[in-house]
């Protein structure tokens, strides 16, 4: 199968994006910080706060919204204007805006949640806030894995019983044969938001399901599907979703640790009191996203290395690695991925292996075969 050049120009847009948008957050944060204008907002907050729950929280809103205001023209480029001009968007202006909105009121819920909880250990516990913060981070995530299925994706997507009696047997069968319980297999309206395609094995225990994109589903075989719903069974065969979790709270418990030697060291420097004043967080913030941007080739070859198993577990168990090759260049293909992007990139960038060494793991087992 051909791929188009597009993909090229498509992710050397993404990623200037991305470094346009970083570049942005980091002078964001600095004018907050050098400007005073940090301070000077907890003081106005101040008459309209009678404890230090309520001044934390409406600074953090506020925070958030100036982020989201002077972010959202990067924002709209990247999630509107660049998918159309691609080919990729479905969805009309109204239906994006409506969409940005409601990730932008879910995103300041669980910001607010956890600014609380993390300037109560600040405050309280300012010896091993560190730790508690990462404790704190790894429920989070736990339980927002566990609600998402149920809970976020009905707000953007519909769930819809699979209709193809003969795929869901098949799936079904797949897990029947490794006892593991599977509650149902959905499809999710896709088609209506974008023409990408995707599978997922959402939620836990009794809640666990397949869900499959309509993309999916009108574009690709039942083997292919299969071997799609597969690499997503090997994450849970391999228990990829704890150990992503458990690395996540070992690097975060490292990333509280090291600002917190950082932050002791420049607070009074610029001006702030406490490591727990809210008017600090920029500082925070900077420092997080700083030690956040060095660990995060790590994370991600971390993450690449349990998709490389995940794609040995689809290719194995479906025993048929042309299949799973042609699925790839399908997904290449639709998706507009990059099939072979420049080890800098790779590294910084992907937590999952190119395409190109996708596809190549698979012939490389076609032939141990």
């Amino acid at each position: 199968m051909e791929i188009s050049p597009n993909p090229k120009k498509y992710h050397r847009i993404k990623n200037r994006l991305f470094l346009v948008g970083l570049a942005l957050s980091v002078l964001i944060l600095l004018a907050l910080i050098l400007s005073g204008f940090s301070t000077s907002l907890k003081i106005k907050l101040g008459p309209f706060a009678k404890d230090r729950i309520l001044l934390n929280g409406l600074y953090a809103a506020c925070i958030a919204i100036i982020f989201y205001l002077l972010e959202f023209p990067l924002d709209f480029y990247e999630g509107f204007i660049l998918e159309h001009r691609f080919g990729l968007s479905c969805q009309g202006l109204g239906g994006y805006l409506k969409d940005n909105l409601k990730k932008a009121v879910i995103s300041l819920i669980i910001f607010l949640v956890a600014i609380e909880f993390l300037y109560l250990f600040l405050e309280r516990f300012a010896c091993v806030w560190w730790l508690l913060a990462a404790i704190g981070w790894f429920i989070l995530t736990v339980i927002l894995a566990k609600i998402t299925p149920s809970i976020f994706i009905p707000l953007f997507y519909k769930y819809i019983p699979l209709q193809d009696v003969d795929l869901k047997n098949k799936i079904m069968q797949m897990f029947s044969d490794t006892r593991i319980h599977l509650k149902d297999v959905y499809m999710i309206d896709f088609s209506k938001k974008t023409k990408k395609a995707n599978a997922a094995l959402a939620g836990f225990g009794a809640n666990r399901r397949v869900v499959l994109t309509d993309n999916l589903l009108k574009d690709f075989s039942h083997q292919e599907i299969l071997s799609i719903v597969a690499h997503e069974l090997g994450h849970y065969k391999n228990r990829d979703t704890l150990k992503i979790i458990s690395f996540g709270f070992v690097v975060s418990m490292v990333l509280f640790f090291l600002s917190d030697i950082i932050l002791k060291k420049t607070f009074l420097f610029f001006g702030y009191s406490l490591i727990s004043d809210i008017a600090g967080f920029p500082l925070f913030c900077l420092t997080m996203l700083i030690l956040g941007l060095v660990s995060m080739p790590l994370q991600n070859g971390f993450t690449r290395r349990l998709e490389t198993k995940a794609d040995l577990y689809s290719i194995s168990v479906c025993r048929n690695p042309e299949v799973f090759i042609s699925m790839m260049e399908k997904l290449a293909l639709v998706n507009l991925a990059d099939v072979q992007p420049s080890k800098f990139i790779e590294i910084m960038l992907y937590d999952h292996p190119p395409i190109a060494k996708r596809i190549q793991l698979a012939r490389n087992y076609g032939k141990e075969r």
